[in-house]
């Protein structure tokens, strides 16, 4: 990433997946462990919760490598660190009483189980502005909305249905919306009434990956025609 952005003159934008630290987590991954666990399960448990440790242990290392190149950057540089999941974590679940079972249910009993058990750290970074701030939860369609709003760029495009989207609900998921106050639309898509909005979205997006791409020149000029956007920093 870092010798790619550095030998490109026009503006690169990184999608990179990262291995170093995904499961299974084996025990004894690590041959020179730097932490310790201790909690009242199986050694196996304690052991893998170990090799995830020191997994997270080089993943926060690389983040802030990464960090510290941008903070040098002259150019404007944004950066997003997430996962797309839980650790799969399996056993220690079980054993430490987070989990019923090995995964979490695709359906939750409620709202706060939901995003207990789903959701994971998020960091958005800028060289120019530090760190996003009070984000609360993010679904991941929301993603390029936080990303090009913390790099200062603005459009009456699919970002700007983003961010309208993004005012009525935090939390998108097949089985449950959530609104920035918090109130929940449980099992949403088997109501008879859905909001429109949603709806749109819905049809937006199938429109764009499975569909006749009917929306593109009004949502996506940039696959039609060259198009800069505003940038209002």
């Amino acid at each position: 990433i870092i010798s790619e952005a550095d030998a490109s003159d026009e503006p690169v934008f990184f999608f990179a997946v990262s291995l170093q630290n995904h499961g299974p987590y084996e025990p004894n991954r690590y041959y020179n462990p730097t932490h310790k666990v201790q909690a009242p399960i199986s050694q196996w448990a304690r052991e893998s919760l170990l090799s995830y440790a020191e997994g997270s242990a080089d993943a926060d290392r690389g983040l802030e490598r990464l960090v510290e190149w941008a903070k040098k950057r002259s150019r404007p540089t944004v950066i997003a660190f997430f996962g797309d999941h839980l650790p799969p974590l399996g056993p220690v679940y079980v054993e430490t009483g987070f989990l019923k079972d090995n995964v979490a249910p695709r359906k939750e009993a409620s709202p706060e189980a939901a995003l207990e058990h789903h959701e994971t750290p998020l960091v958005i970074w800028s060289n120019r502005t530090g760190p996003a701030q009070d984000m609360g939860a993010v679904s991941p369609a929301f993603l390029p909305y936080h990303i090009l709003k913390t790099a200062g760029i603005s459009h009456p495009y699919y970002t700007g249905f983003l961010g309208e989207m993004r005012e009525r609900y935090r939390v998108v998921d097949r089985n449950l919306l959530l609104t920035p106050a918090g109130e929940a639309t449980p099992d949403w898509a088997r109501q008879k009434d859905i909001d429109p909005a949603i709806r749109d979205f819905r049809l937006l997006q199938y429109d764009m990956m499975f569909g006749k791409r009917l929306s593109a020149p009004n949502f996506f000029p940039e696959t039609v025609d060259k198009v800069v956007a505003a940038h209002t920093s």
